[in-house]
């Protein structure tokens, strides 16, 4: 009869493998969970670099806003002189530089000094961020751009020489003249009797003192930036290549694609028709009520140019000046109101000749956009590369 079962290993030979089997398993499980660490720990770091960048570009774009505004700032004292030297023929001056001067001196509801606190609360709000960056100079050095950011705006807010002069009442004041009398608002006699304030020609003079105190901030950021960037080893390169990264959305828009109409989806719509020789045109609508009369004044204006797609970006070089067209059909007024708004109307339409005949001897500058399209290829995306923070992004949509 056969014996089975017979064959029999030697104990050192069941020593041995049991031996090498643990070996083997303490091996894979170590190589297994090191390298899953690793991983994450170079994971953590990758996203610590990138809060890092994102902080310094939030330094970056502060100090950018900062020189733009004493920029404008200085544009407008220019503008302010130049019509105090013309005060006596102050209607000969353009209604858009009598806007821009009226929005210079006035303080309106929302034109305060505030900043976006988004970067700032994600960065503050985890300690595993700071953990990540590994990094305590850069973390010491956001934490001290936050504060004086923070003291920054509070003085702006404050200070004498920021403080706009022309008050919510007295603008309050202008448009309820207006509607007790049903008249017209006469802005270059309103200009012209702020001018003569001394609290007005004060804030104008006080110019240098607010350029100084902007570009001032402005190069302390920008130093704050620069350190950040030393510290954390980022290039300007780095950072560019890492925004443009973050900007990146749908799909490449092509010229085959763009010819059509498209329009937006605001209230105040504009239609945009870019044809496939590279020329467009686009229709910009405005909608003017009146406590005068009932429903909305349309006011038309129509632009033209050339088009053009580079990179990821839509060029538009406008042609100077534009047309325009008024509607007054969807509007209605008392058979008593009629002269006065016909005398509002008139005036108005005067005004807007006005400066469309002026804009003839100007010359626009090109309009970029970044640019994508969805997957159904009927929706556009704009973004403005350089206030993408603060979600200025509009959208067109294929009309059918």
């Amino acid at each position: 009869m056969p014996h089975f079962g017979k064959w029999k290993k030697s104990n050192s030979t069941v020593a041995r493998e049991l031996l090498m089997s643990v070996i083997g398993t303490t091996i894979s499980i170590v190589l297994t969970f090191g390298t899953a660490h690793l991983i994450e720990q170079h994971q953590r770091k990758a996203e610590g670099r990138d809060i890092a960048m994102m902080v310094i570009h939030d330094i970056d774009q502060y100090a950018e806003s900062f020189r733009d505004e004493a920029e404008n700032d200085a544009k407008n004292h220019d503008l302010a002189m130049y019509a105090l030297e013309h005060i006596d023929s102050i209607e000969k001056i353009p209604f858009d530089t009598i806007a821009s001067l009226i929005s210079y001196i006035s303080y309106l509801e929302g034109n305060e000094y505030k900043f976006d606190e988004s970067i700032e609360k994600t960065f503050q709000s985890n300690q595993e961020i700071w953990r990540s960056i590994d990094a305590p100079p850069f973390i010491d050095q956001a934490r001290a751009f936050f504060h004086d950011r923070r003291m920054t705006f509070q003085m702006l807010n404050t200070s004498i020489s920021f403080h706009r002069p022309v008050s919510q009442e007295d603008m309050r004041q202008v448009y309820a003249t207006a509607i007790s009398t049903g008249k017209g608002i006469d802005w270059h006699g309103f200009l012209r009797k702020k001018l003569k304030d001394e609290d007005v020609l004060m804030y104008i003079q006080l110019n240098r003192e607010r350029q100084k105190t902007l570009n001032s901030i402005a190069n302390n950021y920008q130093d704050m930036s620069n350190r950040c960037k030393f510290i954390m080893n980022i290039t300007d390169e780095e950072l560019e290549a890492f925004l443009d990264n973050r900007k990146r959305t749908g799909e490449n828009l092509t010229d085959k694609k763009l010819v059509g109409r498209w329009c937006t989806m605001d209230d105040e719509q504009q239609v945009f028709e870019f044809n496939n020789d590279h020329t467009f045109k686009q229709r910009v609508e405005k909608h003017y009520p009146s406590p005068a009369y009932h429903g909305r004044m349309k006011l038309t204006y129509i632009y033209s140019g050339r088009w053009e797609i580079k990179g990821d970006s839509l060029y538009r070089y406008f042609d100077a000046g534009c047309d325009y067209e008024i509607d007054r059909s969807n509007i209605t007024y008392s058979p008593d109101k009629r002269e006065t708004v016909e005398a509002m109307l008139k005036q108005y339409e005067e005004q807007v000749a006005a400066a469309v005949e002026q804009s003839k001897n100007q010359t626009m500058k090109p309009k970029v956009r970044a640019v994508s399209i969805d997957k159904s290829g009927n929706k556009v995306e704009l973004t403005f590369p350089e206030d993408l923070a603060d979600g200025r992004i509009s959208y067109l949509i294929r009309e059918k």
